[in-house]
């Protein structure tokens, strides 16, 4: 008899997770025709769920191309599932955010927009389910050099509290933020 009731109980525990499933994809499903409804839903966008915060919960990502600006525009918009209310929420950190890389293993986003004005990188962590600004870096571009670009750098970290400011002749960011080599996490056919 205990054999059968753990049948049983195993049996309910999947019936309930799949309603669960099933029910958590219809609000996604849901949400994406509302933002298309209403013309919210970025042009040329790309969307999937993905567990973007690492909380078992899979998250609505979209994918797509700024319309505007001089430089790289890859951008992403973000609903995160929040658990206790059963409802997708936009994270205001992530959606807009300029060529993402996301480092799931270390819990780290970076991203980054250049322009021919200059522009920004920043670095985020996730601290449960919200996310820590690690680094900023607020780039310059001066055009006045005989012909030659320079870009200064003032990065702060909001980890040491401390401040670097450095002028280059190339525009480089630090390897992790991945500068001109930008990877979607979605795959086009």
């Amino acid at each position: 008899t205990s054999i059968i009731i753990i049948s049983v109980l195993l049996l309910a525990s999947t019936f309930v997770y799949c309603q669960k499933n099933s029910d958590f994809h219809k609000k996604a499903a849901v949400l994406i025709k509302s933002l298309k409804d209403k013309g919210d839903y970025p042009n040329g966008g790309n969307d999937t769920l993905i567990d973007l915060n690492g909380d078992g919960y899979k998250d609505i990502l979209i994918e797509y191309y700024g319309a505007s600006g001089t430089g790289l525009k890859n951008r992403i918009q973000v609903f995160l599932f929040e658990p206790f209310h059963n409802k997708f929420k936009e994270s205001e950190q992530l959606s807009d955010l300029a060529n993402p890389t996301f480092y799931f293993n270390r819990k780290i986003i970076t991203g980054y927009y250049v322009a021919n004005g200059g522009g920004y990188a920043t670095k985020l962590k996730w601290n449960h389910l919200k996310l820590d600004t690690l680094e900023y870096i607020e780039i310059e571009t001066n055009n006045s050099v005989k012909n030659r670009p320079l870009f200064t750098l003032s990065s702060y970290n909001y980890v040491t509290k401390k401040r670097k400011v450095k002028t280059l002749s190339a525009m480089k960011l630090p390897e992790e933020y991945k500068y001109w080599d930008y990877v979607p996490i979605i795959k086009k056919n």
